[in-house]
């Protein structure tokens, strides 16, 4: 195993800096020249990619150079879970399970226990069948961590969608993995500790990120004994940790309070603050629009209280009056709100939103069997609130369709092709694959397969529904590529979500509010529909939100 992982190809942080990103050369790993195997933009349009402006090649080339070791105190409490298969959230680890002792008696005359006795040992042979599927992810983790575990620095190499989203190259182990991955990364290049951002970080990581930013600081102040005792000595109080929201990204942060603002063993941070956007989609098309009441609901501009709005909630409250037996409103909350609202600017159909709907109802114990019950509630949300809170995004989200057809199907082209504002070329190239069916044989018997075959014609109904999406996704990726083009210090991505290090975290805050009003002041839809050949659609304009009121909204990014 040894000599085969030294003569393989493998996709793991780099210990040099990764080769600079051009238009004619590729960058990343070193050996990409030779290979070939990961360009700047995957999944690029079928007549290859297009030349991409200064700004994403300057990001690109900016987060490819930030430094990252392993944050040794959390992975020594992974290894310890890992030995002892106890699982935490995500981070599963698991044994195979005993086979049952042999059948005793006769099938035939208890033909029921018989039976029973099947079911059970098919269960158990199921799940040892899937159990490297189930440990590989961890597994994974852990064995890349464990390489990087006494280098002083390491590098992740990145690489663009084709929206201009950027993804790391790596695979065992990446900051875009799930919390117990994020956890383990810290910032190479410390700076000095900044008390109150630390301490958000304890109490958002943990589940409450839905208080204000002053009351997050003030519960975990009002907690250090909890946190103190979680640090020294975090596997006898793993009970403490493991029901938080982010548990490993919780426990990482614990460690670094209790050392920087309890202990003052550390006087510098590394720690990665990680702030996300309030439902940036909506974010986004709200500021498309300058609609100041759907701006509100997610945070664009301030509510005027010194706590984040909650766009699901709204959308909950308002649906009420569209269903008439009040005994169901209390089962209308967030929850069941949320997965529809969160997608909606991605496309989700009524049909998505009557599954996402009906899951949170029954899993709130609501009765769902009552014929007519779950078409009006969901009518009542999909079709009634949501339209009704975020009128401008909705709308401007079914202009965007009308024009996908109008481009595809009236004017005969086979792309969509558009420049974002911190001028990346998205470059949207949807079409049908052939496919073919062959015969082969395996294992002695005859095999019937469907594998492609080229590609056909336009696929119109993919480029409607993803017209909107990645209208949106390219607008997110513009406004990140122009905040951390020319950032200076550590910082890392996650799509909507930043991390930077505490003493940055306030300064890039008021940055990124910044790009986001210098961007909507250039009205990009108008932008949009002017180099797509459309007609400005002015009929979509609210033209209630001041932009430069962004500036002033402190739950922007929360």
């Amino acid at each position: 195993m040894e000599r085969a992982l030294s003569l393989s190809y493998c996709l793991y942080p780099m210990l040099c800096a990764p080769a600079l990103w051009t238009n004619e050369q590729r960058g990343g790993y070193l050996t990409e020249e030779i290979r070939g195997t990961s360009p700047m933009i995957r999944k690029a349009s079928f007549d290859g990619p297009p030349k991409q402006g200064n700004v994403p090649i300057d990001f690109l080339n900016n987060i490819n150079a930030q430094k990252l070791r392993i944050n040794h105190q959390v992975l020594d409490v992974a290894e310890w879970c890992y030995e002892n298969r106890r699982q935490v959230d995500k981070f599963r680890i698991s044994d195979a399970l005993p086979l049952l002792d042999p059948f005793i008696g006769d099938p035939i005359t208890e033909p029921q226990r018989f039976k029973d006795w099947k079911r059970e040992q098919r269960k158990i042979n199921d799940f040892n069948a899937q159990l490297f599927q189930y440990n590989w992810r961890v597994t994974e983790t852990l064995f890349v961590a464990r390489m990087y575990k006494n280098e002083p620095s390491f590098r992740i190499p990145w690489s663009y969608c084709y929206r201009g989203r950027i993804y790391p190259l790596c695979t065992g182990l990446n900051p875009q993995g799930t919390d117990f991955d994020k956890s383990l990364f810290y910032f190479a290049d410390e700076g000095p500790v900044d008390e109150y951002w630390i301490a958000w970080s304890v109490a958002t990581c943990f589940g409450h990120d839905k208080l204000s930013h002053d009351d997050r600081v003030n519960w975990t102040r009002e907690n250090k004994s909890l946190i103190n005792r979680i640090a020294d000595d975090p596997i006898s109080n793993i009970s403490e940790w493991e029901k938080a929201d982010e548990p490993w990204c919780f426990l990482a942060s614990v460690f670094e309070y209790a050392a920087c603002c309890i202990n003052f063993t550390k006087t510098t941070s590394g720690l990665g603050i990680g702030l996300d956007a309030t439902l940036s989609g909506l974010q986004h098309l709200s500021s498309l629009t300058k609609d100041k009441v759907a701006g509100a609901q997610c945070n664009l501009i301030s509510n005027g209280e010194n706590r984040p709005n909650d766009g699901y909630k709204t959308v909950a409250e308002a649906s009420l009056k569209y269903i008439k037996d009040p005994e169901i409103h209390p089962y209308i909350t967030r929850s069941v709100t949320k997965r529809c609202v969160m997608t909606k600017v991605y496309g989700c159909s009524r049909d998505s939103a009557r599954t996402y709907i009906r899951q949170a109802l029954k899993k709130s114990g609501f009765d769902i069997s009552i014929p007519g019950r779950l078409g009006e509630i969901v009518d009542a949300i999909y079709k009634h609130a949501m339209p009704e809170v975020f009128e401008g995004p909705v709308q401007v989200m079914d202009w965007l369709q009308e024009s996908a057809t109008t481009l595809l199907k009236e004017r005969g082209q086979e792309t969509i092709e558009w420049v974002t504002p911190s001028g990346f070329r998205v470059v949207q190239d949807i079409r049908h694959p052939k496919t073919k069916r062959i015969k082969t044989q395996l294992m002695g018997q005859v095999q019937k397969f469907m594998v492609g075959d080229g590609y056909g014609g336009v696929d119109y109904k993919g480029h409607k529904a993803a017209i909107a999406p990645n209208f949106v996704h390219s607008l997110d990726s513009a406004l990140i590529q122009l905040t951390f083009a020319y950032w200076d210090r550590p910082f890392s991505v996650i799509h909507d979500c930043v991390l930077v290090r505490s003493c940055d975290t306030a300064e890039m805050m008021s940055d990124i509010r910044m790009h986001h009003a210098e961007i909507y002041k250039g009205d990009p839809l108008y932008d949009f529909a002017d180099q797509l050949g459309l007609e400005r659609p002015e009929h979509l304009m609210k033209n209630t939100l001041n932009i430069d009121d962004v500036n002033n909204s402190p739950y922007f990014f929360c």
